[in-house]
């Protein structure tokens, strides 16, 4: 379901009910829903986190094409994940199943009339003519393959981090979760681990109300937001950090000086320790 406009999304403190204070959602089809408590979970261009006040995700500079490959009579590949770096670009392969292989390419955002292009044909000549250049014949085999349903191309965005810590991620028994909450670049694979997290750490919480009502839910939401927020702008950060070295920086940052960065630094004393954020224990989903 979807809210009209987030100036839609009405509170009402006044309205009491059983105890709990109702939220008005009116939806773009004309219909309403009242609920005891709001969870917004509709994706980076949140209606809810607008009413929030939460600010708007940004670019970040790249945009990222992908899509499945298909070879009916197997392609060949070994389970390992390849990958292929060059001045602004950063491929990838990943084999699904034996028939069947996920490819990725993240690039320096081209120009809004390029990325604007929709066409899956357009798109794959453009991989393949221009934007992997260069890159090893299988790659641009795997490309070829491509199941044209399953390609997507969009500029990878995310929330400043620091607005998840000091900006209004609740108010009442109003919150959001996952992509509403803390869009993210796909560097360290995150993005739907820690909405899964989201969905624990919520779900607890409320369990755990020590009444069913207003007031019980409100803190409810509040413990939510404080216990989630500052692990899920860590992750934005070093999401957006891994991004940025490993496709050798932008701008200045790029050439030589991104290359030894990333290649010498990065990949040797950094890298690793930003993986240990999928090492993580949300704890259980149940209350004692």
């Amino acid at each position: 379901m979807r809210c009209a406009s987030h100036q839609n999304l009405n509170p009402s403190k006044t309205d009491i009910i059983d105890g709990s204070s109702i939220t008005t959602l009116r939806l773009e089809d004309g219909s309403t829903i009242r609920a005891k408590v709001v969870i917004g979970c509709d994706g980076v261009n949140s209606v809810v986190a607008q009413w929030l006040g939460l600010t708007t995700p940004v670019r970040s500079g790249r945009s990222a094409v992908r899509a499945i490959a298909v070879f009916p009579d197997g392609h060949g590949f070994e389970k390992d994940i390849q990958q292929f770096v060059d001045d602004g670009k950063r491929a990838g392969i990943v084999p699904i199943n034996d028939k069947e292989l996920f490819w990725f390419m993240t690039h320096t955002s081209l120009p809004p009339e390029i990325e604007m292009v929709s066409d899956p044909e357009s798109i794959q000549n453009l991989i393949i003519e221009n934007l992997a250049k260069g890159f090893p014949p299988e790659y641009i085999n795997v490309v070829r393959h491509t199941d044209p349903t399953t390609l997507s191309w969009a500029p990878l965005m995310f929330r400043y981090p620091w607005d998840l810590l000091i900006g209004q991620t609740w108010r009442g028994c109003v919150t959001v979760a996952g992509d509403a909450m803390h869009p993210m670049t796909p560097d360290l694979g995150q993005g739907g681990c820690t909405s899964l997290e989201d969905a624990v750490v919520l779900a607890r919480h409320i369990a755990s109300s020590s009444r069913f009502s207003s007031d019980g839910f409100e803190k409810a939401i509040k413990d939510y937001v404080k216990e989630r927020r500052v692990r899920v702008a860590g992750i934005i950060a070093g999401s957006y950090l891994s991004g940025w070295v490993q496709q050798g920086g932008i701008g200045w940052w790029g050439g030589v000086v991104g290359r030894f960065v990333r290649d010498h630094i990065f990949y040797r004393f950094v890298f690793k320790r930003l993986v240990k954020v999928s090492e993580f224990d949300c704890g259980r989903l149940t209350c004692e």
